[in-house]
């Protein structure tokens, strides 16, 4: 005796599906990521699958606590006074406690990573690239000037005349630079008390002086009343010292810091080097970000201010570790979406169940009764599905909180209204057929003549939209998610990571790949779809000629 018998209408719609290869195959392909996503956990987890330590086999990851054994030996680790309630069990693998000449032994899965891990930014060093930045200094000083020609109160002065005597009344202006008429005039005017602009101009440093620069340009300060002294300005030429700052990359290599020339700007030389590579070092070991006291003197003696910074920044891109990258707290981006696949099929699932169910009772309730009883029920769900679901989602969450259960309990109470009144139309077409009014003369029971006699002739339109409130149920979680209403904080969710995305809009992983996901499960459920529809509703096609 068979379990299942289908009639002869529903082998042939059932053929009809399997010879429909896109349609087909998607479902094929639909089912097995949604298998791998049940089976994340040995996919995707940072507890060893299996594991042996002083002689005891367990399975870490179906524990809700570790061994005894284990827990002692992780307190050893990590101090005398810590308990640990979690066991970070690949530092713990990789520690003298565990000893694989004694047997102890784990086996990790493929990904040893977990949704709610953050990994720690240390681990990613072997993906640091410090660029080291040389700002060139400008060299600028100031001097006052008596009517003696004597220079006082001088201010970096030293960089320009390195060998003069520049205390206070000890040079005069003619022992440090060339003195023109020109200029002579306007000093002269200052002290006149003559009211006079801004003069700028060109010297020649004097006979003797050993600077790296052949001219400067000097600046006499505005005069409206007169002084004591004048206000000079000193600068090296314009367009002379004009320097670009200077910029060099070095990545992570087993020995320490190598020179990465495709990320600088130039090739620095043997001199410079040995500078580099020690600033470079204390980047890759104290992980700083930029120093104010690290100077740089070359050998044309222009003065560079050393900026050290490092790429080592959440969210981080993908690596060989982090195939998909890491989010902005850490967390391993493909776990999270692999986890998500799970959470997100597993809820359309759900939801789409129990909205036909309620959607069937409901509307074949109304079409096969009908009058009274079909005219009030229409009008509760008419009331019923212009109330505004985003409010009552927040009021919900607000009140009792966010949770799985909550969110599929909430939304199931909306989603079944448009399945209810294809159902209704149904039974409104098929109450009156002569099969039913049968059925009535033997006396069967209205409940059985609805689900043993109407029903089965009715599910084309429950078959055919199944898949389309699949597709509906995930793209609202999605966009609850994405809003912050949906799922609890810290569950794996399609649109949690988006939402990230909008936040760090450089983070191109964090767009890519859960989109990729997003699109590839709703492609694959809409094909299925498309193809349940054609099966079960083939629509004739006529050619003109």
């Amino acid at each position: 005796m068979k379990l299942f018998h289908f009639s002869p209408l529903t082998v042939k719609r059932l053929e009809r599906f399997r010879r429909s290869r896109i349609a087909f195959g998607s479902l094929i392909l639909l089912i097995v990521l949604y298998c791998i996503s049940l089976c994340s956990e040995l996919i995707c987890n940072s507890e060893p699958l299996l594991m042996r330590y002083n002689g005891e086999w367990s399975m870490p990851f179906l524990q809700s606590q570790p061994s005894e054994a284990i827990r002692a030996a992780e307190q050893k680790r990590l101090g005398a006074f810590i308990a640990p309630h979690h066991v970070d069990f690949r530092a713990f693998v990789k520690s003298p406690y565990f000893d694989k000449a004694r047997g102890d032994y784990a086996l990790f899965a493929p990904i040893p990573y977990s949704p709610h891990e953050t990994t720690d930014i240390s681990e990613l060093n072997r993906h640091k690239v410090v660029k080291l930045s040389l700002v060139p200094q400008q060299a600028l000083g100031r001097f006052n000037l008596t009517p003696e020609g004597k220079v006082v109160l001088q201010d970096n002065c030293g960089q320009f005349f390195p060998s003069a005597n520049l205390r206070n009344g000890k040079s005069s202006l003619e022992t440090l630079i060339s003195v023109t008429p020109e200029l002579q005039s306007e000093i002269a005017r200052r002290f006149e008390g003559a009211v006079a602009e801004p003069f700028t101009t060109l010297v020649t440093p004097a006979a003797g002086t050993t600077v790296p620069w052949q001219k400067l340009q000097l600046t006499l300060s505005p005069s409206f009343a007169g002084g004591q002294t004048v206000r000079v300005n000193l600068a090296p030429e314009q367009g002379v010292t004009f320097l670009q700052t200077k910029t060099f990359a070095f990545r992570y290599g087993e020995t320490g810091p190598v020179f990465d020339p495709e990320q600088s700007s130039e090739t620095p030389d043997v001199a410079m080097m040995e500078k580099l590579l020690t600033w470079a070092t204390m980047g890759f070991e104290n992980d700083i970000t930029a120093s104010n006291n690290i100077r740089y003197t070359a050998a044309s003696g222009t003065e560079y201010q050393v900026f050290a910074g490092n790429n080592l920044r959440l969210p981080f891109g993908p690596t060989k570790e982090h195939i998909f990258g890491l989010d902005d707290s850490g967390r391993d981006v493909f776990a999270r979406i692999l986890y998500a696949t799970r959470i997100a099929v597993s809820f359309g699932l759900l939801l789409s169940v129990a909205a036909t169910i309620i959607g069937l009772i409901i509307g074949a309730l109304q079409g096969y009764f009908g009058g009274k009883l079909d005219i009030a029920v229409q009008r509760i769900t008419e009331i019923w599905a212009a109330l505004p679901f985003l409010y009552i989602m927040v009021l919900v969450g607000s009140v009792f909180g966010r949770s799985f259960w909550l969110l599929l309990l909430v939304y199931g109470l909306f989603c079944w209204i448009g399945l209810s009144y294809y159902m209704r139309a149904e039974f409104l077409r098929l109450r009156n057929r002569p099969f039913v009014a049968a059925a009535r003369c033997q006396g069967l029971s209205n409940a059985r003549i609805i689900f043993r006699h109407i029903l089965p002739n009715a599910l084309t339109p429950i078959i055919t939209l199944f898949p389309f409130l699949l597709v509906g149920a995930i793209g609202a979680l999605v966009s609850l998610d994405f809003l912050g209403f949906g799922l609890p904080p810290l569950t794996p969710s399609w649109g949690e990571l988006l939402n990230k995305a909008q936040t760090h809009r450089e983070a191109w992983w964090l767009i890519l790949f859960p989109s990729m996901a997003i699109f590839t499960v709703m492609f694959l459920t809409v094909m299925v779809g498309e193809g349940v529809r054609n099966a079960f509703d083939p629509k004739p096609f006529s050619k003109l000629q």
